[in-house]
């Protein structure tokens, strides 16, 4: 949403990039579809923590959504119809970039097209700017490659408010910028020897003589890319255009690719659109394309890969909630769209080394001023740059060191296959799986839960395991009263259990039982859960379990 009345963030604001630990150059992922694959990213998500000033970003408020306003399953109230996996979060956090460069990575992505504010003291616009160059400062060691969309319709906002008096002047300074700060890096993408820039537009410079005007700066213009059927406003200047989201979906992306004679195509793909604007209190488009699951992705993908025009995929969008065109991992679509993405690109990869990702990132926030894990951490993300999965999987596994048992069924996508239900009062049917909410890193998860009192304990038994130490992980979201309600393990059906009570828990947390020995090669783990009282706000989701020997 490119929106007139931004919150103000004051002018200068400066934000120094994160920094980021030495690291081998990457190892690109291999894939059997050869068309260049960049995704559409929005940067301008903020938390109270990293606004700058204690309060939300707009992009989660929007006119009169409040974030601080938690639900039972610990959802924030926020400007979409849609809930990041991750919950809502702010753009420059490093771990949050590291998370989602690496998302993309392993779904096929060649690079990110940062959704670019340029340079003026306005609004928002430094904080994005801020934003756009820490995403941009991990990309390498990540092992993508990186352009901008350039919103010039910022430099009529600031002139109508006041901002600045010349227009031209401001799309000046905004080139030389990218030719001194982005234009001369190694992973700048480059299209036909220049570097690329597209413009959502033009909206404010649409004529070819403002252009010759704005690119006088550069020694080398840029292949340049308008939005479909606007390369007119450009003149010579424009190389080509890339297609968007519009409402009559694929009738008008196959026209665009059969039909419209411009030298240098981008293709659509994206998942569908419900904008958020008129619940959210802001103008905007109303109308909608369903995502139909993921059926409405699967076909703009096709359409784009299989269209001979088309040499060049722009996903649209990575992250924009407020029009309902994510494809990052959500509670409502879980990892469907990146999944998708991952086999029909000939990716040698699955949502199973997605949800590693995710895994790194929930330790970076457990272990957030634990400086001896956190240097685990970097070695774990550093093999995942290098494509040694097994490498990362048994640092975040094992904390460093451990190795992973196999657990049957251990996210719960089969239901409770795998799992044995015992109660002492008949009360089984408190413990199932669903969707409520979503799971941690796909659809299902285990819940514990009843409007009258229970006790259940959910568990599996595991045998011919090596003499060692063991612990038990999950990751759990829990609200309401429970007489007793821990993760547990015990080396027989008799003994007594190592455990961890669990907590009230918002989102979801990760949890771990103290450390067990075995000798004897068996286990036996998992949930036990007593209400003796009946509320339908008791409720324990438990999810993606893991058995980890030290």
């Amino acid at each position: 949403m490119r929106r007139q009345g931004w919150v103000s963030l004051g002018a200068g604001l400066v934000c120094a990039l994160w920094g980021f630990f030495a690291a081998d150059a990457a190892v690109p992922v291999p894939k059997t579809v050869g068309k260049k694959v960049y995704v559409h990213l929005m940067p301008w998500f903020e938390t109270r923590a990293t606004s700058g000033n204690g309060a939300w970003g707009i992009h989660w408020t929007m006119d009169n959504q409040n974030p601080d306003v938690v639900d039972g399953s610990g959802r924030r109230q926020i400007a979409s119809y849609y809930y990041p996996l991750i919950g809502p979060y702010g753009s420059g956090d490093r771990d949050v970039i590291e998370y989602q460069l690496l998302l993309m990575k392993y779904s096929g992505v060649d690079g990110v097209l940062i959704d670019w504010p340029g340079t003026l003291n306005a609004w928002d616009y430094p904080k994005n700017r801020a934003n756009t160059e820490a995403v941009i400062a991990q990309t390498a060691a990540v092992g993508l490659d990186f352009a901008v969309v350039y919103e010039d319709h910022n430099a009529k906002l600031a002139y109508d408010a006041g901002f600045i008096t010349d227009k031209l002047a401001a799309g000046r300074n905004d080139m030389a910028y990218l030719r001194d700060r982005y234009f001369n890096q190694s992973n700048y993408i480059r299209v036909n020897s220049a570097p690329l820039l597209l413009v959502f537009g033009p909206q404010t410079f649409q004529s070819a003589g403002d252009w010759t005007n704005v690119f006088s700066p550069l020694s080398q213009k840029p292949t340049f890319l308008t939005l479909w059927y606007e390369s007119g406003e450009a003149g010579a200047n424009a190389k080509g255009e890339f297609a968007w989201i519009y409402p009559d979906f694929t009738t008008g992306l196959t026209h665009f690719y059969n039909n419209q004679p411009s030298p240098l195509k981008f293709g659509s793909v994206y998942p569908g659109f419900r904008s958020f604007y008129a619940a959210g209190g802001w103008g905007g488009p109303t109308w909608e394309i369903a995502h139909n699951g993921l059926n409405s992705f699967n076909q703009t993908l096709d359409l784009a890969k299989n269209a001979g025009s088309i040499n060049h995929l722009q996903l649209n969008t990575w992250n924009d909630y407020g029009e309902g065109t994510m494809i990052e991992p959500t509670r409502e679509f879980g990892y469907g769209f990146l999944t998708s993405l991952q086999q029909k690109l000939g990716v040698p990869y699955s949502q199973s080394e997605l949800e590693l990702i995710n895994t790194l990132y929930q330790q970076r926030k457990q272990y957030a001023g634990d400086g001896n894990k956190q240097a685990q951490l970097n070695q774990a993300a550093s093999a995942l740059f290098n494509l040694d999965v097994n490498g990362a999987r048994n640092i975040l596994n094992g904390g460093g060191g451990g190795s992973g048992v196999s657990v049957t069924n251990g996210g719960f996508e089969s239901g409770l296959s795998g799992w044995t239900t015992w109660t002492p009062n008949g009360t089984a049917g408190a413990a199932f799986t669903e969707t409520y909410n979503g799971g941690h890193a796909s659809a299902n998860h285990l819940t514990h839960w009843s409007g009258a009192p229970f006790e259940t304990w959910t568990y599996q038994t595991v045998s011919g395991l090596a003499s060692g130490s063991y612990k038990v992980r999950a990751w759990v979201r829990k609200g309401g009263t429970f007489a007793l309600s821990r993760l547990q393990v015990k080396t027989c059906g008799s003994c007594s259990p190592v455990f961890t009570a669990l907590g009230t828990y918002g989102d979801w947390t990760l949890v771990e039982t103290p450390a067990i020995s075995v000798t004897g090669g068996f286990l036996e783990f998992g949930f036990h859960t007593q209400a003796t009282t009946g509320s339908t706000a008791n409720f324990i989701h438990m999810d993606d379990v893991s058995l980890v020997k030290l």
